[in-house]
């Protein structure tokens, strides 16, 4: 499938949307993926395909990617960056199973910097759609270049169950934190997003805690540092 570029906007220090229209019908499940195709004539080691969540949700009626572009980038995101209004994409998709499947249940979101990009589109599909939001959110970032707070806080007046901590390094989400948020909400699942080394730590300190792996989620975002 095609897609066309019809805005590029800011959304914190180094990170940016991309938003595309798709020229024939379209539908996905909030917090998918799809594999992205840009021909480059010098790419890369890991080529000219890469796969990134969308970041957007379906009543939007757009496609939009979210990602970090810094001046040492990918080849892959160098050409990403280039692109003009009008200009297109090749993509194939959704894949990827980080859905949410039963909104009635209590959710822990673990996002890593960038890893918020699933949540943005669960959380905000979940809202529309006027279905709970029994959720909290714990976000950890290098700083506070906070991608999407405005528009992810707002949620919280319209939605009492839902709750945000931020973690600015070097403060860390630790056992002590999960444990007891594991306990005052009985036995929520768990969503973790981001940088692979990121969600590999939390996916094994929530094993180490007692988690039953089918109560956890995990969305790795690969070729990033962790946050």
């Amino acid at each position: 499938m095609i897609l066309t570029l019809f805005e590029k906007r800011k959304e914190a220090e180094g990170v940016y949307s991309f938003k595309f229209r798709a020229e024939e019908e379209f539908s996905w499940k909030p917090g998918q993926y799809m594999f992205y195709t840009l021909p480059n004539l010098n790419p890369d080691e890991r080529g000219v395909t890469r796969y990134f969540t969308i970041s957007s949700t379906p009543f939007e009626k757009n496609i939009m990617l979210t990602t970090r572009i810094s001046s040492n980038g990918s080849s892959f995101k160098k050409s990403l960056n280039k692109m003009q209004k009008e200009d297109t994409i090749e993509v194939a998709g959704p894949d990827g199973n980080f859905v949410i499947t039963s909104p009635n249940r209590s959710y822990i979101f673990i996002a890593g910097g960038i890893g918020i990009t699933p949540f943005r589109s669960i959380l905000l599909d979940l809202d529309y759609n006027k279905l709970p939001i029994n959720v909290h959110l714990l976000y950890a970032n290098r700083d506070n270049n906070i991608v999407f707070k405005d528009e992810i806080e707002s949620l919280t007046a319209r939605n009492s169950n839902f709750k945000i901590q931020y973690f600015i390094s070097p403060i860390r989400i630790d056992e002590i934190v999960l444990r007891s948020l594991n306990s005052e909400l009985r036995s929520p699942n768990f969503f973790v997003s981001g940088p692979k080394l990121f969600v590999q730590n939390y996916s094994d300190v929530l094993k180490n805690i007692g988690i039953e792996k089918d109560r956890i989620k995990l969305d790795f975002f690969p070729g990033y540092t962790s946050e």
